[in-house]
């Protein structure tokens, strides 16, 4: 079985994963998210971002810490806003990412991405899928209808009333289920 690889995630679902797993984190996307295209654009440039800056973005709409995350030596490149939303502060997220980011498994990485929250469906593009469409790493990206995404698996009656991670439950005939039992997580980490 495989055991060292590096999930990059959008959002909870690696963390999750490795959890559940039993397995220690090779990730620094780990208790955070991603906005949809701000998360294409790490994953094209991820060697870029890793060695990037991490920088405190100080934001009074959220009670979690919220960094920007600089691309090194990059003119073409933005700066992307990373949420920390299972943090305490900014500098316990930043000690995370930075001790997690050294153990990136750079020739064993899987993207997993979803992309179903009805406000996530308002920034879909074309362009959205073409950039994802472009990432060289064995990737997975959950969606509630077919968009065009490369590697897609349609998330059958997706619970739109959990507060974030609509990817880990789902609404069956009146009864939670894990994506877990529909997904074979297992056989994807080891192809």
């Amino acid at each position: 079985m495989n055991k060292d690889f590096t999930i990059i995630s959008r959002d909870c679902i690696g963390g999750v994963l490795y959890h559940q797993l039993g397995l220690r984190f090779l990730s620094p996307t780990i208790n955070l998210f991603f906005v949809p295209n701000d998360f294409n654009i790490f994953c094209l440039h991820l060697k870029k971002y890793i060695k990037g800056k991490l920088v405190e973005l100080e934001d009074k709409n959220v009670d979690y810490p919220v960094g920007l995350l600089y691309p090194s030596h990059s003119l073409f490149l933005k700066p992307i806003r990373v949420d920390f939303m299972h943090y305490d502060s900014f500098t316990e997220a930043y000690n995370k990412w930075e001790e997690r980011k050294t153990r990136i498994n750079y020739k064993n990485i899987y993207i997993i991405n979803s992309f179903c929250y009805p406000r996530e469906i308002e920034s879909f593009s074309k362009e959205l899928v073409k950039k994802w469409n472009k990432i060289k790493y064995k990737k997975m990206v959950f969606v509630d209808k077919k968009y065009g995404f490369k590697d897609e698996y349609l998330i059958a009656k997706p619970d739109y009333s959990t507060d974030y991670a609509w990817l880990l439950t789902t609404k069956k005939d009146d009864e939670s289920k894990r994506v877990f039992n529909e997904f074979d997580f297992i056989k994807f980490l080891n192809e």
